[in-house]
């Protein structure tokens, strides 16, 4: 069942839910489980906006044998936005994100994908600006930063999990836009992470090229000659490479 509402320009809010509900034979494989998707957007002002977001999946093993199957996500998120209207050279982006991921034996990692991925309870805080110094350059920064707590699937019974450990990261990155042509565009970012229970710094740098396709989408392509992402979430070490990606704008 889905929901939406919109009142104009000013706010906008949906609500998703869905059940599901296996059963086998044997009940070995019974399995609850239940999805619940919302978000608002709430232009408080003409230059500022609200977003609050909540994307939970919870699954329940229904077989009464054991819980080795139950497996929770829930990320909540709730960012400020500044995109003003009259002179839009400055760009903004406020946010905080509540993770909460604990993915069962034979489910994947909800953020990274990884059939056999750590489970994590983490916060995260970024500050997100770009501003315009002429048409054809923009210049960007970003800082993040974790504090949650992770434990790692172990390694020689990959259903069952090590014990909580602290888990803390500062990201930063400084970033180019340039508007070569009408159509496209290239970038540049340098980005450190720094992991304080680890005492650990890295480095990166990311480059890609991107086309316009209308006005508000583009897409393109890029390599990462770093081993981690710009998503705080992401607890792996493995980004390096080729990427495309796709980016909508309003």
């Amino acid at each position: 069942m889905s929901v939406g509402y919109k009142d104009e320009d000013r706010i906008a809010a949906r609500i998703r839910s869905e059940a599901r509900f296996e059963d086998s034979d044997d009940d070995t494989r019974d399995l609850n489980s239940y999805l619940l998707a919302t978000g608002v957007s709430w232009k408080t002002s003409d230059d500022w906006r609200l977003l609050a977001n909540i994307d939970s999946v919870l699954s329940d093993d229904a077989s009464g044998d054991s819980s080795l199957r139950d497996g929770d996500y829930v990320e909540a998120s709730l960012g400020y936005a500044y995109r003003p209207v009259t002179n839009d050279r400055l760009n903004a982006l406020f946010k905080y994100t509540w993770l909460y991921d604990l993915p069962g034996s034979d489910q994947v990692s909800a953020v990274t994908g990884d059939e056999y991925g750590p489970a994590q309870r983490s916060n995260i805080l970024s500050a997100d600006f770009t501003y315009d110094l002429f048409p054809w350059i923009s210049v960007g920064a970003k800082y993040g930063f974790r504090y949650g707590e992770v434990r790692e699937r172990l390694e020689d019974d990959i259903e069952a999990f090590a014990d909580w450990q602290t888990s803390s990261a500062h990201l930063g990155i400084l970033r180019t836009d340039l508007h070569i042509v009408k159509k496209w565009d290239a970038l540049l970012e340098g980005r450190v992470m720094y992991m304080a229970e680890a005492d650990t710094t890295d480095l990166g740098v990311l480059t890609a090229v991107y086309r316009h396709v209308g006005k508000n989408f583009k897409v393109g392509v890029g390599y990462n000659f770093g081993n981690f992402s710009d998503d705080l979430r992401d607890l792996t070490f493995n980004d390096r490479g080729a990427f495309l990606n796709v980016v909508g704008k309003f």
